[in-house]
Parts: structure tokens; sequence; C-alpha cells
């Protein structure tokens, strides 16, 4: 077995672990930073390979594009990117906007037809979003959304049943060459909090879309964790506590 896989293995098996020693109340003698310390040095071990720094390089310059945002992980109500530029159905980052349009203009070459049906949303619009909806549970919190990020789009439909129209079958065999890859795949539920949703993709670039199906096995919400928690944000050594 090869250290790729040995590593995806491991990645998985101890994120597992991770997030049973996090969702358990912290002991006086291990805390939940300490859990996440000690996983995330075993996942760096595995990551340290000339294989994995090497297709990780070109995004050391783009954490700001891959920035974790979950149920677990919000954005401020005030956060705005500042590079948004107008695409015809909405707003999106400049990176992504123009990845986009290089997307959609292959697409209708070949006669299939992205209509972005939401793009970037503010807190706010989240906020009247989440009143409105009839179904609270499938819709993120503000703050909550990839798609205050400007990075995120919502294609064609919003209904799951659709997701065999020709323009999402495109999009999963095409969208990561442009650097577009699906927020919440089907079996991922569980990890993401989200219900299927074959619409919503991140732009995550190119070179991110290589790195997650490389070592993370196409899971995009698996590597935004392990960059997000582990390689960027490494927890602080944790003095053992004295019991009384």
């Amino acid at each position: 077995m090869t250290r790729i896989y040995a590593f995806l293995i491991s990645f998985c098996a101890l994120w597992t672990f991770a997030a049973d020693g996090l969702a358990q109340p912290a002991s006086p003698k291990q805390n939940s930073a300490a859990v996440l310390q000690s996983v995330c040095q075993s996942l760096l071990q595995h990551a340290d390979s000339e294989a994995f720094r090497a297709a990780y390089l070109p995004l050391e310059e783009k954490r700001d594009l891959l920035m974790l945002v979950d149920k677990e992980h919000a954005l401020p109500p005030d956060y705005e990117p500042s590079d948004l530029i107008r695409i015809r159905e909405g707003s999106l980052r400049k990176e992504a906007a123009f990845w986009f349009q290089k997307m959609e203009k292959e697409a209708r070459r070949q006669n299939i037809y992205l209509i972005p049906l939401s793009t970037y949303r503010s807190y706010k619009h989240q906020q009247h979003l989440k009143k409105r909806t009839h179904n609270p549970q499938e819709v993120a919190d503000p703050g909550q959304s990839q798609h205050q990020l400007g990075t995120a789009i919502d294609f064609n439909t919003l209904d799951p049943q659709d997701e065999y129209l020709p323009a999402l079958h495109w999009l999963r065999q095409n969208a990561g060459k442009y650097g577009f890859s699906l927020s919440f795949p089907k079996g991922e539920e569980a990890e993401t909090g989200y219900p299927y949703e074959p619409w919503h993709y991140r732009y995550i670039t190119p070179e991110g879309v290589a790195l997650q199906n490389k070592f993370f096995g196409g899971s995009q919400h698996k590597m935004l964790l392990f960059l997000n928690m582990c390689l960027w944000n490494k927890p602080a050594p944790q003095a053992d506590s004295a019991n009384d």
C-alpha cells in the first residue's frame, strides 16, 4: 500500500477518533484541545511526504480561498470578500468568477447550460433565508454558509430529484478541472451536516481539487478540516491541569 493510501486511511480513522473525542465532555486530564493536538500531530506525520508537499505548495498563498466554514466554524456577521465582482446572476470573488466563466463557456460549447441560482450571500441575506424557509434544518445558519465566502454556486436546481440533469452530470465530470468541488456529496451527510446537494459547488482552486482527490478521497470537507485545523491552526500545547 502506498503512502498516499496509508495517509488517507489514517486520516479517516484518526478524524473519526477526533470527532468522538471532541464530542465528549472534557475531563481534567484530557480536554478537547489536547485531543485535537494529538490527532493533528499524527496526521501531520503522514502528510510529511514529498508527494504531499509538492501537491500542497501551490495552495500556501491561497488560504483565504480554502477557509473552513461549516456548522462548527462560522464567519463573523461583517465578513464580506473585498474582491467580489458581478456575474450575470450574482457576485463571486474575482478568481472564482474567472474560472466559472471559463467553465461556463466550455459547457456551452458542448450544449450544456450552467445557470447559477445563488452565488454570494451576505450574513443578513442568510438570516432572511433562514426565517423564510419551510425546512430550516436544511438551510445554513447565518455565518455558516459557504455562500458568504463568495466562492459557492448553486447550479440549475434546488431539487435533489434533479441530480441527473445534464448540467449536473456535466459538472460531476468536469467541474474539478476548473477548481470547483461538490461540497455536500451523497454519503457524507453525517460529516458535513447537510443533506446531499448535487447542485452546490465551491471554488477551491484547481490545485485544491487535485489535493482533495489525491489525498482525501475526493472529500472537500476532510481536506478543509485538515488544512484549517491541523496544518494552519495547530492547537497550542496544553499544560496538564492539577486536580484539586
